[in-house]
């Protein structure tokens, strides 16, 4: 029976390694000149912008910019100044730069590299001694792997070998059809609601990303949402009022963007990810603001394909090229939203809420851990819950509590088993509050929670094979081999494929035409300078 094979081309994302390193880096905030001294800080918080990434040979260098945001109730000295006015420090004025570099062995220039930078926790130090210095620490995990698109030719089906002789694998790879990452700025006003009080001074804009709904089109996605942005504002008070009473109104702003990806389809999949990269803000009135917000948008379109490669065969009828394949076998993935409720009480030493007093409440996901379980992932983190609220006081101080609270959630990916690999993500997607008393608030998060799973292979393939049979009835002289002519072969093709040279080849069969070869004609290879690859 003679023998025939099916090959396919395919296009893989070959990982060439990946890392995740935990850097905690610390820098002194010192308050600008225009701005009080600090009598006590409100809270703390920490961006990272303009992140950049190099691939260098042996690994990658990362560089961003650390943002901290300060809130705090400034000291000041003349009695007849409004009392404990709010003030913010922040943005690009106090920004401090991470620099570092994630060793990846066999990683060069030109290839391709994904980052996930992710802020675990922000601390401070602040020495009452020292009433503009603000001593922040910030606890970020980074994620990198560096990949590189190769397009391998693999045998899929091989007949007229028996198929106990031929070993194969099937992989679940991702066909990579196209990825684009775009930046663009959403702007839209928030207006003060009339119950709400007029603003005298802006001290923050805040933004987060609301759920998406992703569409494939032909060459293209689209992405539909919102995005949810907040002002903190010192109000306008009466005169016998309390003084600076600080407020925070929001309002959703729409999001609408298309990414040109050719080659799209609408059957893909897609995985897209939206990253606020910078708010800022312009005082239009005592009732409006607009919001500036830069999102970066990354848009992956790939096609999860189920194919059966051939890794090995053990027949004296072929010779076989092979190439080492490594990838990650994609078992599945998913998206869901969680959503959990916490209780936040004061703690002791703290003054109450005032009635109505919540000014504002945030959520941050301090760790998360994730193992696979058969069938699925399941995560188990901590979130912190913090507020700022006014108190129940005839100054109106501003206050900063926090607490934390547990979740944990099974993931459903079919075929998981233990031991296979994770790479996940949880994010904080909106935080809404219900002031229950005067020491206790309820607080409610809605969690994103991204699972991929994999498992590694790395394998050796079959890319190539060529058929062969032994000299016979005198076809070639003694210890030569007879090789097949098959469709595209060329002289050039057969002699580089067996390290040898056409002159060669041409010495041991002169009789041949070289540019007219015919297919299943048979050729002699002297097998002293024969090298087949395998």
């Amino acid at each position: 029976m003679a023998i025939s094979f099916d090959e396919e081309l395919i296009r893989v994302e070959f990982v060439i390694g990946e890392d995740t390193v935990t850097e905690t880096v610390t820098s002194e905030i010192t308050v600008p000149d225009v701005k009080p001294d600090i009598e006590r800080i409100v809270d703390v918080t920490a961006d990272i912008t303009d992140i950049e990434t190099e691939i260098e040979d042996g690994g990658v260098n990362i560089t961003a910019d650390i943002e901290p945001a300060i809130i705090y109730v400034a000291d000041l000295e003349d009695p007849d100044a409004p009392q404990q006015p709010v003030h913010f420090v922040g943005g690009e004025e106090v920004a401090f730069q991470l620099m570092n570099f994630v060793d990846i062995p066999e990683a060069e220039p030109g290839m391709n590299v994904f980052t996930d930078l992710t802020i675990k926790r922000v601390s401070y130090n602040f020495d009452p001694a020292d009433p503009r210095t603000v001593e922040v620490t910030v606890v970020i995990t980074k994620f990198v792997k560096v990949t590189e698109f190769r397009q391998i030719t693999v045998i899929t089906d091989v007949t007229g070998i028996p198929e106990e002789d031929i070993t194969e694998e099937l992989l679940r790879i991702d066909d990579v059809i196209g990825e684009e990452t775009i930046t663009t700025t959403i702007s839209g006003r928030i207006e003060v609601p009339d119950v709400k009080p007029p603003i005298e001074r802006v001290l923050d804009a805040r933004a987060d990303i609301l759920p998406v709904t992703t569409e494939i089109t032909e060459d293209g996605v689209i992405i539909d949402g919102s995005i949810e942005a907040g002002v903190l504002y010192v109000a306008q008070a009466p005169e016998g009022e309390p003084q600076q009473p600080v407020h925070f109104v929001e309002g959703t702003i729409p999001l609408n963007e298309a990414l040109d990806v050719p080659g799209a389809l609408p059957d893909m999949t897609v995985y897209t990810n939206l990253t606020v990269k910078r708010v800022s803000f312009d005082f239009i009135s005592e009732t409006e603001v607009e919001v500036d917000i830069v999102i970066e948008i990354f848009a992956k379109v790939s096609e999860t394909r189920q194919v059966t490669v051939v890794t090995d065969i053990i027949s004296d009828r072929v010779e076989i090229e092979r190439e080492l394949l490594r990838v990650e076998d994609v078992v599945g993935e998913d998206t869901i939203f969680e959503t959990i409720t916490g209780r936040l009480n004061v703690p002791a030493g703290k003054p109450d809420i005032a009635e109505d007093g919540v000014i504002e409440a945030s959520a941050t996901v301090l760790s998360y851990d994730d193992f696979t379980e058969r069938e699925g992932v399941m995560i188990e983190g901590t979130v912190e819950g913090s507020i700022i609220y006014v108190a129940d006081a005839e100054d109106q101080p501003v206050h900063f509590a926090e607490d934390t609270f547990n979740f944990d959630n099974f993931v459903e990916i079919p075929g998981t088993e233990n031991g296979m690999n994770i790479h996940s993500e949880v994010s904080v997607q909106r935080v809404s509050y219900n002031q229950l008393g005067p020491r206790t608030v309820e607080i409610t998060v809605v969690l994103r929670k991204f699972v991929k799973v994999t498992e590694f292979k790395q394998i050796d393939i079959v890319t190539d094979l060529v058929v062969i049979s032994p000299a016979a009835d005198e076809e070639c002289p003694p210890s030569y081999v007879v090789y097949v002519v098959r469709s595209g072969d060329t002289l050039w093709k057969i002699a580089r494929r067996y390290k040898t040279t056409v002159d060669a080849i041409l010495d041991a069969n002169p009789d041949i035409d070289p540019n007219n070869l015919q297919i299943g004609q048979k050729i002699c290879i002297p097998e002293g300078i024969m090298e087949p690859k395998g």
